[in-house]
């Protein structure tokens, strides 16, 4: 029996042997000890040359391939994480090339002694032609990772993503891995980060953990990963009814565009007249791209975007009374509870140790008797840190602190030597 390894790096597939091969050339050169490096490719419903190439593959590293009937990522990731070797579990797509960094990273972010989930830095890599969709995409992942490396950043269960993702062995047997129920539709990397917060976990982010993402998809792809969207969404919502308000169909279902109302209510009675009216708006998009129009070409695709989410809530939630009824009852972003009342005036190291103590879903914040403004509690979000402070101030309620602080100095209740003390505000305010 060979002896356990520290890591276990885990790729389902389908169908993409050369994109494969290459994100496993890349792990035969990690900086990592090799020895301490297992890999595991769960070969899913794969019928093109994947399994062969693997069994012919020359690896530097411990390498295992699973045959499976097509049974979807989330299942094929279970499976290998239960027979993993390794104490850390890292789950990377098939069509992202590692760094030579990359598994090193990884450990680092582990050897903490918390209960760690680190996403990677997954690079959007540029596609030839550049073109209005590759630009949002990329913008859009980009903004991902660049929220994730701001100060102070508050995670929820969103910046999950088991494309470039580690987690140590107990915490993952502890939530039970991946929901199998998100086969046909994605978004079990979100479901999981919702119940891995639900237990405690300590979400992070590791620039250094970084692959590059070949696969940006295209229009139609993505309008097809707009419809699974919808679909998982509903399975959120009724597995997690506190997320509800943080969704997209709730936004959407409130928003007052008459554009979204129309979209939803074909989605819902007719979507036949929707398809047709959608695969119009399809070729309108390819004339806006030619005459480079970019503007009127990101409001028709958001129309169409938005039609093809809700024909994916239509199909999983089954008619428009059973959507009223799942938008019902349940619990409200007021039902989380859990916010305190935090007096800034005794400085902010004070308040971000009462935060980091205390751990609350949200906080009311006052300087003396003057109000200064909420930290709300976030649906799906971690429980406030003490970092969370003052980037919350510096960003949204920086007016009303200075108000409360010229306020309290008005009355006497500042001295002229500023008697708060140098930290009692961020060094951007004062």
């Amino acid at each position: 029996m060979s002896a356990p390894r520290l890591v276990s790096v885990i790729i389902p597939t389908h169908n993409r042997s050369a994109t494969l091969r290459r994100t496993l050339d890349a792990l035969a050169v990690q900086t990592h000890p090799l020895n301490e490096i297992q890999v595991i490719v769960v070969a899913d419903g794969c019928v093109d040359d994947t399994v062969p190439m693997l069994r012919r593959y020359a690896a530097p590293i411990a390498l295992r391939v699973i045959e499976q009937p097509g049974r979807g990522a989330a299942t094929a990731r279970n499976r290998a994480a239960t027979e993993a070797d390794g104490k850390i579990l890292i789950f990377l797509d098939d069509d992202i090339v590692p760094v030579p960094t990359f598994i090193e990273e990884h450990v680092r972010m582990h050897q903490c002694g918390e209960a760690r989930v680190v996403s990677g830095y997954s690079v959007p890599m540029p596609q030839d032609p550049v073109d209005f969709y590759g630009i949002e995409a990329r913008k859009w992942w980009e903004g991902a990772f660049q929220a994730m490396r701001e100060p102070g950043h508050r995670y929820t269960y969103r910046d999950v993503f088991s494309g470039n993702l580690s987690i140590g062995r107990e915490l993952w047997s502890q939530v039970g891995g991946f929901d199998s129920a998100y086969r046909d539709c994605g978004g079990e990397d979100y479901e999981l980060g919702v119940r891995l917060l639900k237990v405690g976990a300590t979400l992070a982010f590791a620039a250094g953990a970084r692959g590059d993402h070949g696969d940006l998809r295209d229009l139609d792809r993505s309008f097809q990963r707009s419809r699974q969207d919808g679909r998982a969404d509903v399975l959120l919502a009724q597995r997690h009814p506190e997320l509800r308000p943080a969704l997209t169909l709730s936004r959407l279902e409130t928003s007052p565009s008459s554009r979204y109302r129309l979209v939803r209510t074909l989605a819902f009675r007719s979507p036949s007249v929707g398809d047709s009216l959608a695969a119009g708006l399809r070729r309108v998009l390819d004339a806006l791209e030619r005459a480079r129009l970019r503007h009127h070409w990101q409001r028709i695709s958001g129309v169409v975007r938005a039609y093809w989410y809700w024909r994916g809530v239509a199909e999983q939630v089954g008619d428009q009374q059973e959507f009223i009824r799942l938008l019902q009852g349940g619990p409200t972003v007021a039902d989380l509870g859990g916010e305190i009342e935090l007096d800034l005036r005794g400085g902010l190291p004070a308040a971000e140790r009462r935060l980091d103590e205390v751990r609350p879903m949200g906080a009311r914040l006052s300087f003396g008797r003057q109000p200064v403004g909420r930290i709300p509690p976030e649906p799906g979000a971690e429980p406030l840190r003490g970092a969370h402070l003052r980037p919350f101030l510096v960003k949204r309620l920086a007016v009303p602190l200075l108000m409360a602080l010229a306020a309290e100095k008005a009355t006497g209740a500042i001295d002229n030597s500023g008697g708060v003390g140098p930290d009692a505000l961020p060094r951007s305010l004062s």
